[in-house]
């Protein structure tokens, strides 16, 4: 009778036969949160002497773009960071543009998680037949589940890239149905930004009771709708 391998045994026999996702797993989990930290007290301590043009110019919006899908594609800062010191910064003309620059951070994000991925899902997995499964079985459906992840206020950005690399979801569902569910979630932390009253309350974690209850509701939906993935039948039609 096959017994189910120990964790650490496991996780060694991934890093045998494929470290490179071991580390981005660690990329993902950690460096935004300190890139985050490192930038916002550059940013604080810096502020007096930044002089911004505005994000209108072509040339700096520009900037702008590849700048947002490097930190954000890469995993250097989270979205929800990105998005709020834009707000402050550059206000709603700026919206546009961050769309942008997440949705090509989306793409960058999910190719280099098919490059390090080399079935590395199959190893994941390994000691749980049943979830591999129902992956493969809801594997045409995956543009809800992608829809829900990115609409939640609590699954980083990062992370879900890695994820939707090692699901093989495919490049057009990540950018379309996850372009969708993130614009609930970049509104409430861009407006937060453009509201924030001074870059010491942009860089806070304060937010005003509109603010949670905004979190809970997406929260809630994203919930639901992912148990709902894992839960109801598979249907002949995906999406």
């Amino acid at each position: 009778m096959n017994k189910k391998p120990p964790i650490f045994k496991h996780f060694r026999n991934i890093y045998n036969q494929n470290p490179w996702v071991l580390v981005a797993i660690l990329w993902v989990s950690i460096l935004p949160s300190i890139g985050a930290l490192m930038l916002g007290n550059w940013i604080y301590r810096h502020w007096s002497e930044i002089n911004l043009a505005p994000i209108i110019e072509p040339e700096i919006a520009l900037i702008y773009c590849i700048s947002g899908t490097v930190l954000m594609g890469l995993a250097f800062v989270p979205t929800t960071f990105f998005a709020v010191i834009s707000g402050y910064v550059f206000g709603w003309q700026a919206f546009p543009y961050l769309v942008l620059a997440y949705t090509l951070a989306s793409a960058v994000g999910y190719f280099l998680g098919r490059i390090l991925e080399k079935d590395s899902l199959d190893l994941l997995l390994e000691p749980y037949p049943k979830a591999k499964k129902l992956i493969l079985e809801k594997k045409g459906q995956m543009g809800s589940l992608i829809f829900f992840v990115r609409i939640s206020p609590v699954i980083p950005f990062a992370i879900s890239n890695l994820v939707f690399a090692l699901l093989r979801t495919g490049i057009k569902r990540v950018l379309w149905f996850g372009l969708l569910g993130m614009l609930p979630r970049t509104l409430l932390a861009f407006s937060s930004g453009a509201l924030a009253g001074s870059i010491q309350e942009a860089l806070s974690s304060k937010s005003s009771v509109w603010q949670y209850v905004l979190i809970a509701v997406l929260l809630i939906v994203s919930l639901v709708g992912i148990y709902a993935f894992f839960t109801k039948s598979v249907s002949k039609k995906g999406n």
